[in-house]
């Protein structure tokens, strides 16, 4: 098979924009120059549970670049490391242990503050191996090292045009974030959030969800910025029996045209797909913010690959880095038969 070599990054999608398109603000290159990212050590403010798997963690930094919806943190899932200790000293084995994960993990940014002097972020996670159980095991005072903000965000509507929020499990990060910035832009939104079951939902729910799949206020993290929200679950324990692409088709169906809808959405891969296919029987436009295992970040390392339409290559594709083309991509972009 003729296997396309990685090439440099492009804003704009293979295939030719729509009209619907040009409403939109595109996300701007990353130009990575210094002052766009960092190496942070964050301080653990709050730590809440959200459900049987997941977490949530509120990390204040001094100080933190300018960041957005769909963008991401590498997060080291161990104690920071001394600079007062050598590093083949005993004192560096025993604070940075041969089973502690090495490398940096991938987490969205779920949420970004800037109370007063000081700034905090939000970041969610499902324990599965030892870095998240370290990130589990965290507690307010404990520090963490970050670095970012890192990747290509979500673009932002112009107000006047509806935005609809997909969610997938662990997806929900950078989905409720968008959620509260829309609101804060005057945006009309409407999300939809899946799990397999009620006790893998992870957000705080003030009403049972319709089991129709309608959109309600029902629960706290969208219903506070005016988003009304349909839930899903596999086995119908809350919200609507099935997948979040049979509460999202309706909502496609009944769509104004002249809304010019646009989808946002993150989630398990195989959720994404559906997601895409939908939107693309609709002819509605789909950003799906990708998510791959990533040693960097920051398109060192070249392992973070996703298939995607180029029609300058004489195959037709080439391999695009999540990282740095992504995590977000239209969702027609990627080659999904790969």
């Amino acid at each position: 098979m003729n296997i396309p070599p990685l090439a440099r990054r492009e804003v704009s999608s293979a295939h030719p924009p729509t009209k619907a398109h040009h409403s939109f603000r595109t996300p701007p290159r990353m130009t990575h120059h210094p002052r766009d990212k960092g190496i942070f050590l964050a301080e653990v403010r709050r730590r809440h549970t959200l459900c049987r798997a997941h977490f949530e963690l509120t990390l204040s930094v001094p100080e933190f670049p300018h960041a957005a919806p769909g963008q991401f943190l590498q997060v080291l899932c161990r104690e920071p490391a001394r600079t007062d200790i050598a590093a083949a000293s005993p004192e560096f084995a025993r604070a940075c242990p041969a089973e502690a994960p090495m490398l940096r993990r991938p987490f969205s940014i779920g949420g970004l503050r800037r109370p007063g002097r000081a700034v905090e972020i939000d970041i969610l996670g499902r324990v599965v191996g030892p870095g998240t159980a370290f990130l589990d095991a965290r507690r307010p005072g404990d520090r963490v090292d970050l670095l970012g903000p890192l990747g290509r965000p979500f673009s932002m509507p112009s107000s006047g045009h509806l935005a609809i929020l997909v969610a997938g499990g662990i997806g929900l990060p950078p989905i409720r974030w968008q959620a509260e910035i829309l609101a804060h832009r005057g945006v009309s939104a409407v999300a939809v959030v899946g799990a397999q079951s009620r006790d893998l939902l992870p957000i705080s729910l003030v009403e049972s969800p319709s089991s129709a799949g309608t959109p309600t206020f029902c629960a706290e993290e969208f219903s506070g910025h005016g988003v009304p929200l349909a839930v899903t679950t596999d086995d119908g324990t809350c919200g609507l029996r099935g997948r979040v692409t049979d509460a999202l088709e309706p909502l496609l169906r009944s769509g104004r045209p002249a809304a010019h809808p646009r989808v946002f959405a993150c989630g398990p891969e195989p959720m994404l797909r559906a997601v895409a296919a939908l939107c693309a029987r609709h002819g509605v436009v789909c950003e799906l913010a990708m998510e791959r295992v990533m040693a960097c970040g920051m398109g060192t390392c070249q392992s973070c690959v996703i298939p995607v339409h180029d029609a300058s290559r004489e195959s037709g594709w080439r391999y695009a880095l999540c990282c740095t083309e992504g995590p977000v991509f239209l969702g027609d972009r990627v080659r999904w038969d790969l």
